[in-house]
């Protein structure tokens, strides 16, 4: 992975306050309305945990047990979520929307690419993290929304 075009086009990107996952959401919300019930009403702190991530691969990206142990755990969370895999693939494919539509003419096809290989990266040591059976229970009973399973 190109590092230095991913740190680049992330500096481009990054707006205060969370800007560019606020706007990530917005477009995921929109593309697959069905994802919005897993989500709260006010997606800020989400928004504000995903952009801490976000920074946190990309910061971390030459050092591949922190990104194992790290994405793996991150991964099975998600599993326990009920997050799938073919949810990786639109989340990959909004955030790169937004990444774009913020970068406007700045944006380039190369960072597309990078951006497209490194979410596919993250999204595929994030499933390794996935217990065989793809379900982990990781929010006890009682703190979970009505009807949740």
């Amino acid at each position: 992975m190109d590092k230095q075009l991913l740190e680049r086009s992330l500096a481009l990107v990054d707006l205060p306050d969370s800007g560019l996952t606020v706007r990530f959401y917005e477009i995921l919300f929109d593309r697959y309305p069905t994802v919005r019930a897993m989500f709260g009403r006010d997606t800020s702190v989400q928004a504000a945990m995903l952009r801490s991530a976000v920074v946190s691969v990309v910061k971390h990206l030459d050092d591949a047990e922190w990104l194992t142990t790290t994405l793996h755990a991150l991964g099975r969370r998600h599993a326990g979520l009920g997050v799938t895999r073919p949810m990786y693939t639109a989340v990959a494919e909004c955030m790169i929307a937004a990444m774009s539509e913020i970068g406007g003419d700045s944006w380039t096809p190369a960072m597309t690419l990078a951006w497209d290989r490194a979410l596919g990266a993250v999204a595929t040591i994030m499933l390794d993290g996935y217990p065989d059976d793809g379900v982990v229970d990781i929010m006890p009973a009682d703190r979970r929304k009505p009807g949740a399973a």
